[in-house]
């Protein structure tokens, strides 16, 4: 094989290497994201002392005077993977 071209593929290997990787990194990194939003969302919802019952009521009445849609994390995966 010409010297040339094992260069590339080796250097090909070695980012695909390094993009694995940082994928691995990445996804870590989102679902602590994701656990640190929701521990604050929590922290939001028990220190204004709401009861999950009034909670749905809020939200439901936001939703309504607002128009926003309620879609879920898994409703929105799907959407990505479908387009």
């Amino acid at each position: 094989m010409n010297a040339k071209l094992k260069k590339v593929l080796s250097d090909m290997k070695k980012i695909e290497d390094k993009m694995e990787l940082l994928q691995g990194k990445w996804n870590e990194l989102n679902k602590q994201k994701t656990e640190f939003e929701n521990l604050e969302i929590i922290g939001l919802i028990r220190g204004a002392k709401i009861s999950t019952e009034n909670l749905t009521d809020v939200i439901t009445a936001y939703r309504s005077k607002s128009g926003v849609p309620f879609s879920s994390e898994k409703q929105e995966e799907m959407k990505n993977e479908e387009n």
